[in-house]
């Protein structure tokens, strides 16, 4: 009994002397220049926004970048300048055509960054509405957006979905690789954090933006939706996605349609 005792104290004794505090030096990246642009097909003040990356220790710190000279022109030789009317966001009074492609042009404490997209023929949804779906013996209302892809050509599709006025947390994109020609009924669930999906209810109010979107806008926001998976294990391993920007920037330029819908859960 008294040599057991010993090896439970000499047990006790390496188990705390194993013990060791280990400091991850977390060195922090030099800031990036971020831009996020959009020209759509309607007539409002286009916005160009332009800010900078921060160190891990600074997340939710965004410094806005101020005094950037900001252009952008299309394929049928109009040219419009960006001012900025508050920091870092720069923007002009216009309307963006289907078929057309706008070029970028910004330059940004001594570097040119620039950037094309070609606005993609506008596809309409027919509607949005409820469907029950149902996991584990339990109905669960899920949004829905209806269209009708064009047959033989090449359509790309990106949605938010707003639930009484809050924007859901996930990435919906499409595209109609193995759907061409189809209706669609794509289904929205509704995020509110990074892990869980939360159940409609009935009074509801329900928004649903749809754009229509280029392949290599298409091609950034489908990574960015791989990176933020749902649940333990989903999502693949944090990187950049591919950007349509030059000179190293981060994010993204995209000329698009835009439509929305609204509807009441029942």
């Amino acid at each position: 009994m008294k040599r057991l005792t010993l090896y439970l104290i000499l047990l006790v004794l390496s188990l705390s002397a194993c013990k060791k505090i280990i400091d991850i030096d977390t060195k922090d990246a030099a800031p990036q220049i971020v831009i996020e642009g959009k020209i759509t097909d309607s007539l409002i003040d286009q916005q160009i926004r332009i800010s900078k990356t921060v160190g891990y220790s600074e997340l939710g710190i965004y410094p806005k970048v101020s005094g950037a000279t900001v252009t952008v022109s299309d394929n049928k030789g109009n040219n419009y300048v960006f001012k900025e009317t508050s920091p870092g966001i720069y923007t002009n009074r216009m309307k963006g055509n289907p078929g057309t492609t706008y070029n970028l042009n910004i330059t940004a404490e001594g570097a040119v960054y620039t950037a094309s997209s070609t606005m993609p023929k506008k596809v309409l949804m027919d509607s949005i509405g409820v469907i029950n779906n149902y996991f584990f013996g339990n109905e669960r209302k899920t949004t829905a957006a209806y269209l009708a892809d064009p047959k033989n050509e090449a359509n790309q599709y990106r949605f938010y979905l707003y639930r009484n006025g809050i924007i859901s947390k996930s990435i919906y994109v499409n595209n109609d690789r193995l759907t061409d020609g189809n209706n669609l009924r794509i289904q929205l669930f509704f995020f509110t954090d990074e892990e869980r999906d939360e159940e409609l209810n009935s009074g509801d109010q329900l928004l649903v933006e749809m754009e229509c979107i280029d392949a290599p806008v298409f091609d950034y926001w489908f990574a960015l939706s791989e990176q933020t998976g749902r649940g333990p294990n989903q999502g693949t391993t944090p990187a950049n996605p591919p950007s349509n920007l030059s000179n190293g920037a981060l994010g993204y330029f995209s000329a698009n349609t835009y439509q929305k819908l609204s509807a009441t859960v029942k």
